[in-house]
């Protein structure tokens, strides 16, 4: 049950955009098992430090706690507290207390004196007695396990909240309440029918207590499901209108880090490399012949080179500017990256990202170089003339375009010299393959000089682009 509670509340963590590990999860069940559920501030104090990191987090951490965790009401005045449980009485940790909301006071409920109780006598179902007790915190208890039992937590959607409302009240019992309802109310007993008149303004009460309670565990438990689908159709949206969407770049930044790490964790099972046996014996000597040292063969690693063109007209200026997004946000893991940007005049941009931050720099590079009348032929002429000297098995060429090149020559053989002196050329292009060679595109006479020509219309195509990329070059 404690791994249950709180796999919920990572759950609903994560969906506040709070980092929690699979090791973090575990260690927060450790703490929820040593500390219980009972003392609701030392729970927040112990989860708190092994969930939350930064100060934000602990804000954000903090506002889902008390959203998640709120415990029963205190029994109404003059009840007495019900007995500890018998497996608290054996020494044993207390299983989770349910959650509830702030609707499940004391306050909420019909607040009958000693006198009014006593009249027309007690009610036959038990919701309704609970109800005539006014018995907040066994309600609670009772709507929390009731949630429980109809899944609660899978809640998804904004219209299911009248289903699981009506379900919730089903499992309490609502059935049995209402029958008595009718019952008392059709009785000729004056006694009787006011009986019946305050169960239908306690389940009135109730059944509103339930809609407010739905309704916040819909906001709690489909915020994690709301996440994953606006990320997925942020991934999936074309790049030209990625604009119109908020926190684009966290996405980005955050499927850069994935690949990052990805592939960080590649380069570091690869640093040692083979066993120089020779060098190894040699120094064994030393040590009696015993090989107390081992001795590594070291290679020259070459560092791999890549440079990338972008074609930033008006057409495919969104899909440049994502790219270079992702290619900067993984420079840990890729080689030096050296940018050119093209449109109606050929220019290298590096020196922008090396003195500014990638936003600022991108920024930059639209502004001097967007424009129209793209020349492709002229701008692989440019290109050969400035960079033809670092040609070598080492350079990988990405050209982004839409290879539209307003009916100009296309010069392929230009790109056929780039493929022959360098390790590979990639090819992406904004356009669905379908629209290659029609109109003005000469794609078709790129293509055969490009390693692989690739459609790349969305983030999920620039990502699994990147990812090949950096398996191909680390």
């Amino acid at each position: 049950m404690t791994e249950q509670v709180i796999g919920r509340f990572v759950k609903v963590l994560r969906g506040a955009e709070l980092p929690v590990s699979p090791a973090e999860t575990l260690d927060a069940m450790r703490v929820a098992a040593l500390l219980g559920y009972q003392d609701r501030a030392a729970l927040k104090q112990g989860l708190s430090l092994v969930l939350a990191k930064s100060d934000q987090d602990k804000l954000a951490f903090a506002e889902c706690f008390d959203a998640f965790f709120r415990f029963q009401g205190m029994p109404a005045e003059g009840k007495e507290t019900e007995p500890r449980l018998a497996s608290e009485q054996a020494g044993q940790p207390p299983p989770p207390m349910p959650i509830s909301t702030d609707a499940l006071s004391t306050d909420t409920w019909p607040s009958l004196s000693a006198g009014q109780q006593g009249q027309g006598g007690g009610a036959s179902s038990g919701l309704g007695q609970q109800l005539l007790d006014n018995d907040a915190s066994g309600l609670s208890r009772q709507l929390a396990q009731a949630a429980a039992q109809v899944g609660l937590d899978n809640i998804r959607v904004i219209t299911q909240k009248g289903l699981y409302g009506r379900r919730i009240l089903t499992a309490m019992g609502a059935a049995a309440l209402d029958q008595e309802i009718m019952v008392l109310e059709a009785s000729e007993d004056h006694a009787q029918q006011r009986l019946g008149q305050r169960l239908r303004s306690g389940r009135s009460q109730l059944r509103e207590a339930v809609r407010e309670y739905v309704a916040d565990q819909f906001v709690l438990q489909a915020r994690e499901q709301g996440r994953q689908l606006r990320e997925q159709m942020v991934r999936q949206a074309s790049l030209r209108t990625l604009a119109e969407f908020r926190d684009v770049h966290k996405l980005i930044e955050k499927m850069a880090r994935r690949l990052a790490r990805k592939h960080g964790r590649r380069q570091q099972r690869a640093k040692r490399g083979q066993l120089d046996g020779r060098r190894t014996t040699v120094m064994a000597l030393k040590h009696g012949g015993v090989p107390a040292a081992l001795v590594w063969r070291r290679r020259r690693i070459q560092k791999p080179k890549l440079m990338v063109i972008c074609d930033v007209s008006g057409s495919v200026s969104a899909a440049a500017r994502f790219l270079l997004m992702f290619l900067y946000a993984v420079n840990d893991v890729l080689p030096a990256v050296r940018s050119f940007a093209f449109a109606s005049r050929f220019g290298e941009v590096s020196s922008l990202f090396n003195s500014m931050d990638a936003d600022q720099a991108i920024a930059e590079v639209m502004d001097r170089y967007a424009g129209s009348g793209t020349d492709y032929g002229g701008m692989l002429r440019e290109f050969v003339g400035l960079c033809e000297q670092d040609f070598d098995q080492r350079t990988t060429v990405i050209i982004l375009g839409d290879a539209r090149n307003n009916n100009l020559p296309a010069e392929q053989h230009l790109l056929a010299h780039i493929s022959d002196r360098c390790r590979q050329v990639f090819w992406l292009n904004p356009e669905m393959r379908s629209r290659w060679g029609s109109g003005d595109s000469v794609m078709p006479q790129y293509q055969p000089y490009c390693r692989e020509a690739l459609p790349c219309s969305n983030l999920a195509g620039l990502e699994y682009f990147v990812d090949r990329l950096l398996r191909d070059l680390t």
